[in-house]
C-alpha cells in the first residue's frame, strides 16, 4: 500500500524548521559511497538548487520542497545500499565549465542515473547526474506515490 504524503510528513523523524537548517542538513551530507558504482556520489549546491527550484527561475512550492527535503535521508540510505541500477540516460546539454579559471558554457554530454527503489514503505526515484570528467553528483529525490494501473480490457474496447 502506498504511503501518503501526510502520513510522510508524520513519520519522518526530521524537523526541518527553516531554510537555515535545510541548508545545513543538505551541506552536512557532504558525499555517500555508493556500491554499485564503487564511488562517491557527491551532494553539491546543484543538487539543493533542484530540490528548491524546478528550473532556473521557478521556485517549487513549500509543501513539495518539504516533501523532498524529508526524503533525503531515505534516499541517502538507497544510495548506500544499491546495487543495481534501473535507467542510463545520455544528454548533450550547455553545461558550465571551469577553464583555465574562467567559467564557461559548453555542450557536454550528460550522463543521468536512476536509482529506483522501496524503503520504509516509501518508493523513491533517486538521480544521479556526471558530465564529461566530473565526479558523480546527487540532483534529485522524486517520490513514486501513485502506482500506474494498466487499462484493462475492456477499457481499451
Amino acid at each position: 500500500m502506498p504511503v501518503l504524503y501526510t502520513q510522510l510528513m508524520d513519520k519522518n523523524p526530521i524537523s526541518l524548521s527553516n531554510e537555515q537548517s535545510d541548508d545545513h542538513f543538505y551541506k552536512s551530507i557532504d558525499r555517500v559511497y555508493c556500491p554499485y558504482f564503487k564511488d562517491y556520489i557527491h551532494f553539491t549546491d546543484a543538487g539543493f538548487d533542484h530540490i528548491r527550484f524546478k528550473n532556473k527561475h521557478t521556485v517549487r512550492t513549500s509543501k513539495d520542497m518539504n516533501m523532498r527535503l524529508r526524503l533525503l535521508p531515505i534516499a541517502i540510505k538507497i544510495i548506500g545500499n544499491s546495487h543495481t541500477l534501473q535507467n542510463k540516460t545520455y544528454r548533450q546539454r550547455f553545461e558550465n565549465r571551469y577553464v583555465n579559471g574562467r567559467k564557461e558554457t559548453a555542450i557536454q554530454q550528460v550522463t543521468y542515473y536512476e536509482l529506483t527503489a522501496m524503503l520504509d514503505e516509501i518508493r523513491l526515484k533517486i538521480v544521479i547526474k556526471q558530465t564529461e570528467r566530473t565526479e558523480k553528483i546527487f540532483l534529485s529525490v522524486i517520490p513514486l506515490f501513485k502506482q500506474k494501473i494498466p487499462p484493462e480490457e475492456s477499457d481499451i474496447l
